[in-house]
């Protein structure tokens, strides 16, 4: 990773896929006051997410979660780059007081929200792509969710990891997990049909 060509905080947005898949959201399902981020890294969504929001609600909380202690695709000196990256734009962030950083795995910092009682309005997932983790995280994040609350899962269709020999293991595709709990509780969400093939979102019933 060369670091002098990541964007400098002020400068940072949304990627294009989860800006229009964000936009779609809010139209139709509000502004949300708390959203939980499993999966930070440099902190694109993070950011944008809190510039977009906070100014408009003073309540805004933003959990962002990340351990950034494994990824089966990127090496650990690309990984520990994008949490000095974070830090540092946590650091200058002028919303900071609206971000909450949980340096921990996905079910720790998940189990502590869900013992501290928090209920969430936006959840995105794009963490660790082992389907059972995803599961996991999907499973924990429900209990977070409000009714009518909304969850969004990236790299939910195309995307499977392929091991250094070329082999694509099912078990390290998100769309595995995705699509067991979507189907497991069919009657308790509403699926959101995004413009974008890439990514998954639904809606919990009341």
């Amino acid at each position: 990773m060369n670091h002098s060509n990541i964007p400098p905080y002020n400068i940072w947005s949304f990627h294009n896929l989860t800006e229009h898949s964000v936009q779609q959201i809010i139209q139709q399902q509000g502004v949300p006051e708390t959203v939980i981020e499993i999966g930070v890294f440099h902190g694109h969504f993070t950011f944008s997410m809190t510039h977009m929001i906070a100014p408009l609600r003073k309540t805004y909380r933003h959990f962002a979660i990340d351990p950034y202690n494994y990824s089966q695709e990127l090496a650990q000196h690309d990984i520990q780059q994008a949490e000095q990256v974070f830090q540092e734009n946590l650091a200058m962030c002028p919303l900071k007081d609206h971000i909450e950083f949980m340096h921990m795995t996905s079910q720790q910092g998940l189990l502590r929200l869900i013992q501290q009682g928090v209920q969430a309005d936006f959840i995105y997932i794009d963490g660790d792509h082992r389907a059972p983790v995803v599961l996991q995280d999907l499973v924990l994040s429900w209990m977070l969710l409000k009714p009518q609350g909304v969850i969004l899962c990236d790299d939910a269709h195309d995307w499977v990891y392929t091991t250094p020999h070329g082999e694509k293991p099912l078990q390290y595709s998100p769309r595995l997990a995705i699509d067991a709990f979507v189907h497991c509780n069919w009657h308790q969400l509403h699926h959101v049909k995004l413009t974008n093939s890439c990514q998954t979102a639904f809606v919990k019933l009341a």
